[in-house]
C-alpha cells in the first residue's frame, strides 16, 4: 500500500491532496481485480498488455489471482535500458527496451 500511495503522489507531481489517495488506490485495485476476472474467463492462451503497476506481481493484478483456481500468470515487464531492474517479487521475466529521452512531466505544474 505504501508503494502504491508513493507512486500516486509522485505520478501526480505531489499536487494531489492526500485525501484523494484512498479512492485512487481503490480504483487501481478494482481495475486489477477486474483484469484478473477477465483473464480467468478468457480463452487460453491470453495476453494482457497493461501498465507496469497493473501487471507487477507484488502490487498489481497477480496479487488478486486466486491461488487454486487457475495457473498463475507469467509476468513480463518492459524496462528501459539503464533503468532499475525489477526483482523476482515483481516479474518473472524482464524485457529491456531502448531508453527514451528524459522528460520532466511535472515541469508544466511548476
Amino acid at each position: 500500500m505504501a508503494l502504491l500511495n508513493e507512486t500516486i503522489a509522485t505520478s501526480h507531481c505531489g499536487k494531489l491532496p492526500e485525501e484523494q489517495f484512498p479512492p485512487m488506490l481503490a480504483i487501481q485495485q478494482a481495475r486489477d481485480q477486474r483484469i484478473v476476472s477477465q483473464l480467468i474467463d478468457a480463452p487460453t492462451p491470453a495476453l494482457l498488455l497493461a501498465g507496469s503497476y497493473h501487471v507487477r506481481k507484488d502490487v498489481g493484478a497477480p496479487v488478486h489471482w486466486p491461488v487454486n483456481d487457475a495457473p498463475a500468470p507469467l509476468v513480463v515487464l518492459l524496462v528501459e535500458a539503464g533503468g532499475a531492474l525489477p526483482d523476482r517479487m515483481q516479474a518473472d521475466f524482464v524485457w529491456l527496451t531502448p531508453a527514451l529521452p528524459d522528460m520532466d512531466y511535472c515541469a508544466q505544474w511548476e
